[in-house]
Parts: C-alpha cells; structure tokens; sequence
C-alpha cells in the first residue's frame, strides 16, 4: 500500500471544508462564536473564528475534532466533508442516505418501477384465480371419491389423489409466498 501524500493545496482545501462545516455544524446548534468557543475549550472566540475561516491552514487541533463531535453532535465525517450526512450514529447516516437517493430517482425510472409492480400485480392476480380453481378441482375429486367408492380401486385413481395432494400442497407454498410478497411491498400505487 502506498503512504498518501497531501500537498499544500489539498491541506488548504481541508482546512477550508473544516472551517465551513465547524460553522455550519456551530449554526445548526444555534451557538454564538464565543458560547462555542466555551464549549469546545477556549477562552475566548478568536481561535474558533479562525479555524472557521480557515486563516490558519497548518493547524486544527486534534482535540478539536473529537469536542466538536460531540459538543456539536455531528460526524467527524460531515467535519471534514466526506459526508453530508451530520449525524453521528452510523445507522441513522446511512438511513439518510437511502432516503436521499430514493428521492432522487428520476420519473423514468419511477414510471419503469411502477410498470413492474403493475405486472407483478398481475400475476399476483392470475395466480389468485388459479389457486381459487385448483381448491374447487381438489373438492370436486374428493367429493366424487365420496360418492364412488371404488374409485380408490380404479386405474390411476391413487395416482390422480397422489398428484392432486401434491399440488395442493404446492399451491398453498406459492401462496404463502405471495401473501409474503404481498406484506413485504411498501410501494403502492
């Protein structure tokens, strides 16, 4: 693995996006320069107003990241701009990402995600109707088997019990399996 190597112009732009993010995450707080030049350790605001403004480019002091994170609540990312996401737990970050990038999606690719729920939709339905047929057929075989008797006995007769139960058996997978397709779906149209 190769050492990363930061020239002057990158350590200015860090320092800069530092500065701007400290000001931002101050403002979000609602925190006057000095009540978070207190907060964060200094005397007065005249160090903080430096670092916001990003004057000073060769230093931010280390404990400064890690007070600002917790005095202002924010990410150590979102300080040095590799996040637009502010807040600090992980899971609420990458939630807001997700929630960001489903609102960016474009109407072409909405219609094409509607379109498939409409087909989806539609087999949905086919196999509706064809669960409701195979409950009647699987009545039907057994209510003739009540009335003949024999039918047991006849040619093919276990074999057309045997396939039916095993299609019952099928059908009522598939069906809960829609039924859990069905409850998992958010989007609706």
């Amino acid at each position: 693995m190769q050492p990363v190597i930061i020239d002057t112009e990158e350590k200015q732009k860090i320092v800069k996006t530092f500065g701007q993010r400290m000001t931002i995450a101050r403002e979000m707080c609602g925190l006057s320069g000095l009540e978070a030049a207190e907060l964060l350790g200094y005397a007065n605001s005249s160090k903080l107003s430096k670092i916001e403004h990003a004057s000073d480019p060769e230093t931010i002091p280390v404990f400064l990241i890690y007070k600002a994170s917790i005095v202002y609540q924010v990410s150590t990312d979102f300080l040095y701009g590799l996040s637009d996401f502010w807040d600090r737990n992980p899971v609420t970050a990458q939630e807001q990402q997700i929630k960001r990038a489903l609102e960016e999606v474009t109407a072409d690719e909405n219609n094409a995600i509607r379109n498939l729920f409409d087909q989806l939709s539609v087999v949905e339905q086919a196999a509706e109707v064809a669960f409701n047929r195979f409950g009647e057929i699987k009545k039907i075989v057994n209510r003739f088997r009540e009335i003949n008797p024999e039918f047991d006995e006849l040619k093919l007769g276990a074999k057309l019990l045997r396939v039916v139960d095993e299609a019952s058996s099928e059908v009522a997978a598939i069906g809960r399996k829609l039924a859990g397709y069905h409850a998992s779906t958010q989007y609706k149209t």
